[in-house]
């Protein structure tokens, strides 16, 4: 009798043990989720520290690709970075602003280089003419925006000479019929001039000359034109692209 109250005393013992056991795992799995989410707050607390309060990731240096002409001290000086500043708080926008500014800048794209570096890529401005006052050259890209202003001509570009009353739209004309042009073909053009935005004519070497007429279906015209200079002649008219004609053959 006595084994028997013992055994199921034990058993009680045991199974007591077992309901306090599963009592304490119920505890813990309802505290879990408050600890997970405690746990959650501190790394996300640790992870802004870092990233915008820190050191760790502070800009440390600038990185500028894409130049041409520009220099790169140039660049660094007008964007400004604020070295030292965390990475994650540089306001790219405004540095990419400040680079705009420059003249020779035609599109700046900003990004930061993870861990501690800010990236300016730059595109420049291409010149397709040039314009000049007699003594200096001014670049003018294909937007019609004259961006540099030189004291020589530089080779491979035709200058524009206007003259009538519409000088802004009949630049833009010719800034139009120069970008189309093949680069072969834009460095054999001396200048090209237009009394109006209608009447373009590009002045190659030897008194060669082409009637371009007015900007629209330029990328046409450069293609019907370049088949058309297999003929050796003084005038090409490409004005109608569908009925070139050519003036001055020779024999």
């Amino acid at each position: 009798m006595s084994d028997s109250a013992d055994l199921a005393r034990s058993d009680l013992a045991r199974a007591q043990e077992q309901f306090a056991r599963r009592q304490r795992l119920v505890r813990w799995r309802g505290r879990l989720p408050w600890i997970l989410g405690g746990l959650a707050l501190v790394v996300g607390g640790i992870t802004v520290w870092l990233f915008y309060f820190s050191s760790v990731f502070a800009v440390a240096g600038v990185k500028v690709d894409g130049l041409t002409t520009l220099s790169e001290d140039v660049v660094t000086n007008i964007a400004d970075v604020p070295t030292g500043e965390p990475l994650a708080r540089v306001d790219l926008d405004l540095i990419a602003g400040r680079v705009r500014t420059i003249p020779s800048v035609a599109d700046v794209l900003v990004a930061r280089a993870w861990p501690n570096d800010v990236v300016i890529h730059v595109t420049e401005r291409e010149p397709v003419v040039v314009v000049t006052d007699g003594s200096r050259w001014e670049l003018v890209d294909a937007t019609g925006k004259a961006y540099r202003t030189i004291d020589t001509r530089p080779p491979g570009l035709p200058q524009a000479v206007v003259s009538g009353v519409r000088r802004a739209v009949t630049v833009r004309s010719i800034v139009t019929v120069s970008a189309a042009l093949p680069d072969a073909l834009r460095a054999r053009v001396i200048s090209i001039s237009a009394a109006s935005p209608d009447s373009i004519t590009l002045n190659l070497a030897a008194g060669v000359k082409v009637v371009w007429g007015s900007a629209d279906d330029s990328p046409r015209k450069a293609e019907v034109l370049n088949v058309l200079m297999r003929r050796d002649a003084k005038v090409y008219d490409v004005s109608a692209p569908d009925l070139p004609v050519t003036k001055g053959e020779k024999k």
